[in-house]
């Protein structure tokens, strides 16, 4: 059986400082052998359907800021896979909008961010019947947990920054529990000024599988002094 690690989602460029060598340093200590990237690896800022900062990278910008930051992920990681996620799906979304089929107008994500022959990209995959997938039908504070319930499976998933645990359900026959691996974004960039008043915020950890067994890990960010 496998010993997976998973990495949350990243939103390059925007990652937090030191989430690379946090993931770096918490497989190597649990000795996994495969690595899966959760979604969202790439944010897409500029091109979302939503406002974006005027202040940050133009399109061209932000691509070649996400295409080197990308590159010290290869080097960390030489062979990975990356579940797609919303943001990653951003630019196929628009060209679709625009009545242009990405798969003849757009590079395929290995493509156009440079990816090693040791990455591969798929919509989701199972590893030891574990079921690992974005976490679109996860979402809300419980979205882990009845995700995993309605199919009654064991997943794992991102997309949900303020989700970072396992929550297990069961039946008479059987159980099944759901790992929200949290995310390692830099929830202070003005790229996600959009969650400023969010009461919940992001939870930078990633997650663990050994065997078919979930763990979490929770960065250590210090301690978080409360001012009133």
């Amino acid at each position: 059986m496998s010993r997976v690690g998973i990495i949350g989602d990243t939103h390059l460029p925007f990652e937090l400082e030191g989430y690379l060598e946090f993931c770096q340093e918490t497989f190597d200590a649990w000795d996994v052998d495969t690595i899966v990237h959760i979604g969202d690896m790439f944010d897409n800022h500029s091109l979302s359907f939503h406002d974006s900062e005027p202040m940050l990278h133009n399109v061209a910008g932000e691509y070649e800021s996400a295409f080197e930051r990308a590159a010290d992920w290869y080097d960390a990681f030489p062979e990975a896979t990356l579940i797609m996620g919303n943001h990653d799906r951003i630019p196929a979304r628009q060209l679709r909008k625009l009545g242009m089929e990405p798969s003849i107008f757009l590079r395929p994500m290995e493509e156009l961010f440079g990816m090693p022959e040791g990455w591969d990209v798929a919509d989701q995959i199972e590893i030891d019947g574990v079921l690992y997938h974005h976490g679109e039908t996860a979402g809300g504070v419980n979205g882990f947990r009845k995700d995993c319930e309605k199919r009654m499976r064991c997943t794992v998933s991102g997309h949900n920054h303020s989700n970072a645990g396992i929550s297990a359900t069961a039946t008479d026959q059987e159980l099944v529990w759901g790992l929200a691996v949290g995310c390692g974004v830099n929830h202070a960039h003005m790229a996600f000024a959009y969650g400023k008043h969010f009461a919940n915020k992001p939870i930078i950890a990633c997650g663990v599988v050994i065997d078919g067994e979930p763990h979490i890990e929770y960065m250590n960010l210090g301690k978080k002094v409360r001012r009133v």
